[in-house]
């Protein structure tokens, strides 16, 4: 029997307590009727109705009834929320890349920065970008969003992809955001896109963001070619990787290159992408909009809205796509051929010669003026190409005609030796310039090349 009545009030409330802990670990998460109402109940009604026969049977036993609390009782009870951040940790990071095996270059803005313009490299309608400026008067130029070239490697689990950009801000580093874009059924939808902010001296995954496309809308009605807005699809709407919060915290890193300051380095395992071994990539430097969701921009904003950097186009300038370059696309585990969704433009003296007595070429837009094709300029599909006999001083008859593929390519196969006229006889498009009519002379199995150039690029 207790004696001390005050010494049982202190006993009975310490075991009280201690028991209210015990059971608050076992409350379940949400409770109805009765439950819910002695849930609500204050810490000293629970504790009045628990202790109050003990101490009216140690009050029978004394003369005198314990002393009234001199606070007065809380009037709410103050729930604690505590916020748990959740540990990284990892097992494994990038190495240094491998010899590269696949690379583009693309086209270098400085050169005409003080113009507020770009000089080539921009051909909005394939989601070709060249807009390393800002919006509206184009008067702020950034080397660090001006891709000069862009390479990948894969090796020991990992692809690398380094990113070499014309140079740093004014303030000094890489201060955009640096992606490479996916597309493993090589069918112009991306399917993976690989975003790193502002990247640092040395591998890691902050600021590291890893999207995929699983609804596989990223293009819009029809890949790789502008539609008309609204935007049909949420492009890359699957976060699945973000700064090592994920299913594998070691998927996606990124650095700034080693020994070059200029390159930002990309390195994700290989297993993210189910190990492809075929697959179309390109390469990003944005801070103008990096809106995943958004993808393709060229979907989501109509030319007019976008604007554009080539001085003397109706577009002209910058408008809502600002602040950003892209590079075309090649390829990983095959050779290009050139009719691939995106793909860089393959040189016509690249491709395979199998057949004897052969006339090929390309039909292109004119980057520079020079009307002569270098590699980055845009080849332009359908155009009608005319084959006839004799030279074109004084023609024959037609022999044949085509039309080009997508990368602007035609060619006419199975030509017994002698003279023969190839031009085009409709302009594809408006010009300022345009190559003529092109004699060809051709001997036993030989191949011969005329390419058509039309100055007027936008």
């Amino acid at each position: 029997m207790i004696s001390n009545p005050a010494r049982a009030y202190r006993l009975v409330f310490g075991f009280f307590v201690l028991g209210l802990v015990v059971l608050s670990c076992n409350l379940p998460a949400q409770m109805t009727g009765a439950a819910t109402h002695t849930a609500e109940m204050s810490a000293e009604d629970m504790m009045g109705t628990a202790v109050a026969g003990t101490l009216q049977a140690a009050a029978s036993n004394t003369p005198e009834p314990p002393a009234e609390p001199t606070a007065e009782p809380p009037t709410e009870t103050v729930a604690a929320t505590l916020t748990l951040t959740p540990t990284i940790v990892h097992l494994t990071q990038p190495g240094e890349p491998p010899t590269r095996e696949s690379w583009m270059f693309d086209s270098d803005s400085s050169t005409t920065a003080v113009e507020r313009r770009a000089s080539r490299g921009e051909y909005y309608q394939i989601n070709f970008l060249e807009r390393p400026f800002n919006a509206n008067s184009m008067d702020t130029y950034f080397p660090d969003l001006d891709i000069k070239e862009a390479s990948l490697a894969r090796g020991g689990g990992w692809v690398y992809v380094t990113i070499k950009l014309v140079g740093q801000r004014s303030g000094g580093g890489l201060q955009g955001t640096y992606g490479v874009e996916l597309d493993l059924n090589l069918d112009g939808r991306g399917d993976w896109l690989i975003l790193a902010t502002a990247p640092g001296a040395s591998w890691s995954t902050e600021r590291v963001k890893v999207y995929q496309d699983a609804n596989k809308d990223v293009g819009g009605r029809q890949p790789v070619r502008a539609d008309s807005p609204p935007q049909t699809g949420d492009g890359y709407e699957t976060l699945v990787f973000d700064q090592g919060l994920g299913s594998d915290p070691d998927a996606a890193w990124a650095r700034v290159a080693p020994g070059d300051a200029n390159s930002a380095q990309i390195a994700f395992k290989y297993s993210l992408i189910g190990s492809d071994a075929e697959f179309l990539w390109g390469a990003w430097a944005d801070q103008g909009l990096v809106n995943p969701g958004w993808f393709d921009y060229i979907d989501h904003f109509s030319h007019e809205e976008a604007g554009s950097p080539i001085s003397g186009l109706p577009q002209y300038p910058l408008k809502a796509v600002a602040e950003l370059d892209n590079t075309c696309r090649w390829p990983v585990g095959f050779n290009a051929v050139g009719d691939e969704p995106g793909v860089c433009p393959v040189p016509a003296t690249a491709t395979p010669t199998v057949v004897p007595g052969r006339i090929s070429g390309k039909v292109f837009h004119d980057g520079n003026g020079d009307l002569v094709y270098q590699s980055g300029e845009i080849g332009i599909e359908g155009a009608r190409v005319r084959l006839r006999s004799g030279t074109c001083s004084s023609p024959g008859g037609t022999i044949a005609d085509t039309e080009t593929n997508s990368s602007g390519n035609y060619s006419f196969s199975g030509l017994a030796p002698g003279d023969y006229c190839v031009d085009v006889p409709t302009d594809p498009t408006r010009n300022v310039d345009k190559s003529g009519p092109a004699t060809v002379e051709l001997d036993e199995g030989e191949s011969g090349h005329a390419n058509f150039g039309y100055f007027w690029f936008g």
